[in-house]
């Protein structure tokens, strides 16, 4: 590519597409690849700098859950919202809470990230 036509590339708006490798990098959990590449395909980022990314995913990424029911408890728990003696015999509706839950976040392959 010669450098005219990398500038007009840059004039008209298109700039280097950021891969999961690249945010990877810059994430120490497991997995980051795999959840870098999540969080990308959600395309929730207006970001274009890897590092500026993998800063949001630590920031914003939950966990891997079997599904939303689950992360919804998982959250609760978490939040410390469940009394640690709630009796045998009072059920929380999980898929319900998991309903609200779900407007402040964002689910891709099982991956939970916060919406911002």
């Amino acid at each position: 590519m010669t450098t005219a036509t990398k500038q007009a590339g840059e004039q008209a708006g298109d700039k280097p597409e950021v891969t999961a490798e690249q945010v990877a990098e810059h994430l120490t959990m497991k997995d980051a690849e795999a959840i870098a590449t999540v969080y990308l395909s959600l395309g929730i980022t207006a970001s274009d700098d890897p590092q500026d990314i993998a800063g949001e995913i630590d920031e914003c990424y939950q966990g891997s859950f079997r599904d939303d029911a689950e992360f919804a408890e998982h959250t609760a728990e978490e939040c410390g919202e469940l009394p640690k003696d709630l009796a045998s015999w009072i059920y929380i509706d999980w898929e319900r809470s998991a309903r609200d839950l779900m407007m402040d976040y964002s689910e891709e392959g099982g991956h939970y990230f916060r919406n911002v």
